[in-house]
């Protein structure tokens, strides 16, 4: 069974070379006719399928709303406008994500300036940030075993943070050579 696979494989191959490199010698010009081109002949155009494969698909058709009165948003505006508070959020986001660079670079100024900005324009610090950049400076800044054990003190009480990586990173953890 194996071998008749393996034989009409070699035969399909070789039908293949035969055949279709075949028919594309024919229509190319040769090499002793004096009108032939100088440049190689174009590579023939891809199969359908693949064209359509590249092609992504169209985004599907939106269903027409008509407007109605009391709508808040005019025809064309988007169906989520952009709040005040969503401009908070992305201010808020801005901040913390300076701060994840300068404490990635350790730049203890930058992390202080930005620090004392992130206190003074979010003050209810809703995702208890504020503190364990507080640590992270202490550590960079005044490295030893009184900033480790601050770190600690803070891990034990923020267990869920987000900034928890950053102060095991930068306080905890040995640095690496």
């Amino acid at each position: 069974m194996a071998l008749a696979l393996a034989l009409a494989a070699i035969v399909i191959a070789a039908g293949w070379l035969f055949l279709g490199r075949g028919s594309e010698r024919r229509s190319a010009p040769s090499v002793a006719d004096d009108t032939a081109a100088t440049e190689p002949p174009a590579p023939p155009p891809p199969p359908a399928i693949a064209r359509d494969i590249a092609r992504p698909p169209a985004p599907p058709a939106r269903e027409h709303v008509p407007a109605h009165d009391g709508d808040p948003n005019p025809p064309g505006a988007p169906a989520h406008p952009i709040t005040p508070q969503h401009q908070r959020i992305f201010a808020e986001n801005r901040i913390a994500f300076a701060l994840d660079d300068a404490t990635d670079a350790k730049d203890v100024p930058a992390m202080k300036d930005l620090l004392a900005q992130y206190r003074r324009e979010f003050p209810e610090d809703q995702w208890q940030l504020q503190d364990g950049y507080a640590v992270i400076i202490e550590c960079l800044d005044h490295p030893g075993a009184e900033s480790r054990r601050a770190a600690e003190r803070w891990l034990d009480q923020n267990n869920g943070s987000t900034v928890k990586r950053s102060v095991l990173r930068n306080c905890i953890d040995p640095p690496q050579p």
